[in-house]
């Protein structure tokens, strides 16, 4: 098979010639038909996720299943599914709880910690390969396995948005955030979109967003947002960015009992005053993905056409280096999409 390759964490891909996988018992392979591409992996190429290199890359993937291994009972050969991103037990107090983010016995991440799919075929545990409803396209799929999973379970979760909210969503143009935009719509919100161009903002309003700003023209983001909401302050601020600055305005801007997460997180610091988190009730947290539960809830809004893929370009999956190359320079509206015919 065609395999896109990270010889060492930090270089470009290397396209090379590898032998088909077959799964061990307990596992099964799929046969890539699209793939997503965003920041994230960016990132995780540096290798700040751990793992080990020479790396296949991928993990926003839809595909179908071409092979199984012994005691798989779960997906059967020529089903179609979408990949789970994390490899966890399945068992422990935080899997069995409903947050499989937590896992005590994290195993790491498909693309990272075990080949992921930019290649013709995966091969993984039978477990993070969830079925792709009928009326979901292989791209849908695979845009719902990050881009859009991820944004759901920070509303619904975390975030705890509500139809009379003010949500402020910074870096709303980008391939998280872009989707985050229409399920905050979803959950009936009015959205604030925050990115660094007028392109990206022109996009966040084309799909929902009810106010922009743009961070670049203005000098201080919470005042911004309490400008936009007559002094209020905003009930939720969804960080995509997660940079300290960025990070910092969310909090500063926050309604009383708003809530302040952060998705995209980087290296930094910021100021909580505690008092201030006792009078006003508010609340500073994170968010890390989503559960299996989550991906299959994604993927039936995306069947029903509630929340629709949002691509910015795409090009076969041996020309991933160009959509990464488009990320690092800001450039990538909505999210990269990979095609393997």
């Amino acid at each position: 098979m065609r395999a896109m390759v990270v010889k060492n964490w930090g270089e470009a891909f290397v396209l090379e010639e590898r032998p088909d996988p077959q799964p061990a018992p307990g596992e099964a392979v799929m046969k890539i038909h699209a793939a997503g591409v965003g920041l994230t992996l960016v990132t995780m190429r540096t290798g700040i996720f751990g793992g080990t290199a020479p790396r296949v890359m991928g993990h926003e993937l839809g595909g179908e299943i071409t092979a199984v291994g012994d005691g798989v009972e779960n997906i059967k050969i020529g089903q179609r599914c979408a990949v789970y991103f994390y490899l966890n037990c399945g068992y422990c107090r935080w899997c069995r709880n409903g947050r499989e983010t937590l896992c005590e016995n994290h195993g790491g991440y498909v693309g990272v910690h075990r080949d992921g799919g930019y290649a013709d075929f995966v091969c993984l545990p039978s477990e993070n390969f969830i079925p792709i409803p009928d009326n979901l396209d292989y791209e849908g799929a695979a845009i719902a396995a990050d881009a859009v999973n991820t944004p759901w379970h920070c509303m619904r979760e975390r975030a705890q948005i509500n139809p009379h909210d003010d949500v402020m969503l910074v870096g709303a143009g980008g391939g998280v955030g872009i989707h985050g935009v229409q399920v905050a719509k979803l959950f009936g919100a009015r959205v604030i979109a925050v990115d660094i161009s007028e392109e990206k903002l022109e996009l966040a309003k084309r799909w929902g967003a009810d106010e922009v700003i743009n961070f670049m023209a203005i000098e201080d983001l919470a005042l911004e947002a309490k400008r936009l909401t007559d002094g209020k302050g905003v009930d939720a601020a969804i960080d995509f960015v997660g940079k300290s600055e960025t990070f910092q305005a969310c909090i500063d801007g926050l309604s009383v009992g708003g809530r302040a997460v952060v998705i995209g997180a980087q290296p930094g610091n910021v100021k909580v005053n505690p008092v201030n988190l006792v009078i006003t009730e508010q609340t500073v947290t994170g968010s890390r993905h989503s559960t299996r539960a989550e991906l299959i809830e994604t993927m039936d809004i995306m069947a029903r056409g509630l929340v629709e893929p949002v691509v910015g370009k795409r090009k076969h999956f041996t020309e991933v280096e160009e959509l990464f190359e488009d990320l690092n320079k800001e450039k990538l509206l909505g999210r990269g999409a990979l095609t393997y015919d």
